[in-house]
């Protein structure tokens, strides 16, 4: 694909069509007992989450299996947002990154209240179908190059050896172009063939579930667990979504009626040119509407709004004017070299993963319980609308500023516009905590 990923540009963007991000989207609540909930190999919604079997100790000095996760304000156990399995193309390892989040009112907009892990483990069979492919393409230019040697003319530029072409594509990761075989990394990978070396996509996960360990009641956990299925981000051509704005006799009051206002009821309104990129993205995307996660390893994250302190520290220079014909290309503006690097070999930490806030619409603090099972009057629950939702939250903060008695264990919807996710680049094996940026919804208001 093109160097210039849509995030790069606030409104040429949508011209790409396909891009390295893939989307996920709710798929359905697992059923109870079902054994999807005891693997760390399937990605899920709430829930509790599935470790695989490691050596117990940590570089960050905490245990492994961890009893449980606690808020880093209010040091109480917290409940799972997201669990996702996402071993990288030709790796030799299963990874699996979990992120928890603090619904209680006096934790909200804190850092620490939100925090992610990354559980790696070496995979004997990644490993022996990795050697294998490697083998088999020394094999193969070993060959060429005999030939070559016989009759020189004969070697062809395809030919030659391709140190970034060892494991059998010279793609970066997860940069392959989109199509109907491209590997998804949330997916639990199915059994590989005997008869034939394998694809890097079809690795197969040989660890015994029962050496896995799942938290279970009496943590708190949003009930009931959801399946997420992905797909590839798919940008419309920008001209195919003007089509229909075209009409100069409409109203700009009739044109805002006419449009998805899916994602304007959730977010906040009149706000600046990075969160209507952010808006425009999430809408845009074909069949996207309802991601709750976006996830490309080593791409760049897509910010919420200029106004937040993560925004202007990752794309320096964001919240500047821009001129009457000038476009904000946020690509140009990335820098995440202060990012800190992994607390346990050292390497850099890469962008992997990011929330967005329609997950916040479905892991409602009604839903928490800690019976390991689902509230049914959770259900009869009728739906707040924006306006009473923003109502609440005001009050609520109203309480918390003026010092007014709030049950310490309240809990509320959580208040970001995205949580971002920078993981190891090197993937080391372990258990390890993993740097969390997140945006605040506060942070946006004008």
């Amino acid at each position: 694909m093109s160097p210039s990923s849509p995030a790069g540009s606030s409104s040429s963007s949508l011209s790409i069509e396909y891009t390295n991000v893939l989307l996920a989207l709710p798929d359905g609540p697992i059923p109870s007992q079902h054994p999807d909930l005891n693997s760390h190999c399937i990605s899920l919604i709430g829930g509790y989450p599935t470790f695989p079997p490691l050596p117990g100790s940590s570089a960050s000095g905490i245990d492994f299996p961890p009893k449980s996760v606690n808020c880093g304000i209010c040091h109480k156990p917290i409940p799972l947002l997201a669990q996702i399995y996402c071993p990288p193309e030709g790796g030799e390892n299963d990874r699996t990154i979990y992120v928890w989040g603090c619904a209680r009112l006096k934790c909200q907009k804190r850092d620490g209240s939100i925090r992610a892990f990354r559980a790696s483990i070496r995979n004997e069979e990644y490993v022996r179908d990795v050697e294998a492919k490697r083998k088999e393409i020394e094999a193969e230019a070993a060959a060429e190059r005999e030939k070559a040697r016989k009759n020189p003319f004969t070697l062809s530029s395809d030919s030659q050896p391709n140190g970034s072409a060892l494991f059998g594509t010279a793609q970066p990761l997860f940069g392959a172009p989109p199509s109907a075989s491209s590997p998804n990394p949330f997916a639990a990978p199915p059994t590989s063939s005997i008869d034939a070396v394998p694809d890097l996509s079809s690795l197969t996960i040989s660890t015994p579930s029962s050496s896995s360990t799942t938290l279970s009641a009496p943590l708190p956990a949003y009930q009931p667990a959801q399946y997420i299925s992905t797909i590839e981000e798919y940008l419309p051509p920008a001209e195919d979504l003007e089509m229909d704005s075209d009409d100069e006799d409409e109203s700009e009051e009739m044109k805002a009626e006419l449009q998805d206002d899916t994602w304007e009821k959730m977010l906040p309104r009149h706000v600046d040119e990075v969160f209507q990129g952010f808006v425009r993205r999430l809408e845009s995307a074909d069949g996207g509407t309802k991601q709750v996660l976006r996830y490309e390893l080593g791409g760049m994250p897509l910010p919420y709004s200029s106004f937040s302190p993560l925004c202007r520290k990752l794309f320096p220079g964001c919240d500047k004017p821009l001129g009457k014909e000038e476009e904000l290309d946020l690509r140009s503006l990335y820098n995440p070299s202060w990012i800190p690097p992994c607390k346990k070999c050292g390497s850099k930490r890469a962008f992997e993963l990011q929330l967005v806030p329609s997950l916040i619409s479905l892991l409602k603090p009604s839903t928490i319980t800690t019976t390991g099972e689902s509230d049914n009057n959770s259900s009869k629950e009728t739906k707040q609308s924006e306006e009473e939702r923003k109502r609440e939250l005001m009050e609520l903060a109203k309480k918390v500023k003026e010092g007014s008695t709030v049950d310490e264990d309240e809990v509320n919807e959580m208040e970001w516009g995205t949580v971002m996710v920078f993981g190891c680049q090197n993937d080391c094996v372990g258990w390890n905590e993993e740097f969390v940026g997140v945006e605040w919804e506060t942070t946006i208001h004008l």
